[in-house]
């Protein structure tokens, strides 16, 4: 996913209380932390598997430049 539809899902979750601002808090980082992760600006695995549960999907679907293998 891009960073775009990533802050798009979780738009779409405020009104479960779903937000940039609540995994930072749940995590104990920034809400610009969790923001630099999703705009690929720097590289936390903590952030982004909070980021893809939030989204309820997998790391590697959210984040795939991180976790799929390019084919040789």
């Amino acid at each position: 996913m891009d960073p775009e539809e990533i802050r798009l899902e979780l738009f779409k979750l405020r009104k479960k209380k779903i937000s940039m601002s609540s995994i930072a808090r749940d995590l104990g980082v920034t809400r610009q932390a969790v923001g630099y992760v999703i705009d690929r600006k720097f590289v936390s695995n903590r952030i982004m598997e909070a980021v893809a549960e939030a989204l309820g999907k997998d790391k590697a679907y959210v984040f795939p430049e991180y976790f799929l293998k390019k084919a040789s």
